[in-house]
């Protein structure tokens, strides 16, 4: 089996230890689909910047033949504005949210979850639709629920998209079907290396790898049975010999800066906490697009467009205007 290695880092061959940035086979398979989807919904200016993508170029023409060829085409966005009325369909009524009191400590938990979800200011309401949005728009999407624990002390949900979970891994463990591998990608924000203003900034790309790892066995019912404890490793892409002594080189590598295990109440957690959604489960599988047939005939709809205002189709055919 072989499997793709996004950023350019080659693969080990099989059987040998794989690189953290491996991709899963159906990630593989069905990531043209989403970014298919994702020029579509974004609309005409990203499809025509998609160039000969989208629409090939005919036989013999030139370079400026082909601009206005590629100006003439019409892209009516079939595909976005049903997206936005099956969004419209599905959150058309408020969701009905109770939570306990808040004279509780979970009622006044769970009303600030409610309240500001993913600790950007959405709420509770607003997170679910966005997870609709793209579910109908790409089939899938992932939720990481995460703790802060320096500031505000409180539980928080992350939305990661499809093109961001590259890898994942389920095992039967204890006679359940347990998710015991996902790799996310992401990206944050620094200070930029010698910036002359606090507003200087720039992108570090990043991977975050949460695994089920063995920790101490469990006495349940009588039978002793193995536990398991989540582990976190953020690695992030960087300069080879950015270390002390060692020259900075203009080549990169993934490296592990941080490893942690998250705890609750002082304990372990038994479980990964994330959670994938689809269009029929909440399965790792990936299930097809909603709307692929819908976006097919849109993008036939805008290769078909130029054609209708030649004059001939040929070879050199001599084009309008």
């Amino acid at each position: 089996m072989r499997w793709r290695v996004a950023d350019g880092v080659k693969m080990l061959c099989y059987g040998a230890a794989m690189a953290v940035n491996a991709t899963h086979p159906d990630y593989d398979a069905n990531l043209p689909a989403w970014l298919r989807a994702r020029d579509v919904m974004a609309g005409e200016d990203a499809v025509k910047s998609a160039g000969e993508k989208y629409l090939p170029r005919l036989e013999s023409q030139t370079d400026d033949e082909y601009i206005a060829y590629r100006a003439r085409a019409a892209f009516f966005n079939a595909s976005a504005r049903t997206a936005e009325g099956f969004v419209g369909l599905v959150c058309r009524r408020p969701p009905f949210i109770k939570v306990p009191g808040r004279s509780s400590a979970i009622g006044k938990a769970l009303g600030e979850f409610n309240n500001d979800a993913d600790m950007l200011g959405t709420p509770l309401g607003g997170y679910g639709q966005a997870i609709v949005s793209e579910i109908i728009a790409v089939g899938r999407a992932g939720s990481l629920v995460d703790w802060e624990g320096e500031v505000e002390h409180r539980v928080y949900v992350s939305r990661y998209a499809a093109e961001d979970i590259l890898n994942w891994r389920t095992e039967r463990i204890n006679g359940r079907n347990l998710l015991t591998l996902v790799v996310l990608r992401e990206v944050r924000a620094a200070p930029a290396a010698g910036g002359k203003d606090s507003f200087e900034v720039k992108a570090v790309d990043q991977i975050r790898v949460l695994k089920l790892v063995e920790g101490k066995s469990l006495g349940v019912g009588g039978k002793n049975r193995r536990g398991y404890q989540c582990q976190v490793e953020i690695w992030q892409l960087l300069p080879q010999g950015n270390q002390t002594g060692q020259k900075r080189s203009t080549k990169m590598e993934w490296r592990l800066v941080e490893t942690r295990i998250p705890l609750r109440r002082g304990k372990p957690l038994p479980l990964i906490p994330f959670v994938f959604h689809g269009p029929r489960h909440s399965l790792p599988d990936v299930w097809k697009l909603p709307l692929g047939d819908i976006i097919f005939v849109n993008l036939d709809h805008y290769r078909w467009m130029p054609i209708t205002n030649m004059e001939c189709i040929s070879p050199r055919c001599r084009l309008r205007g």
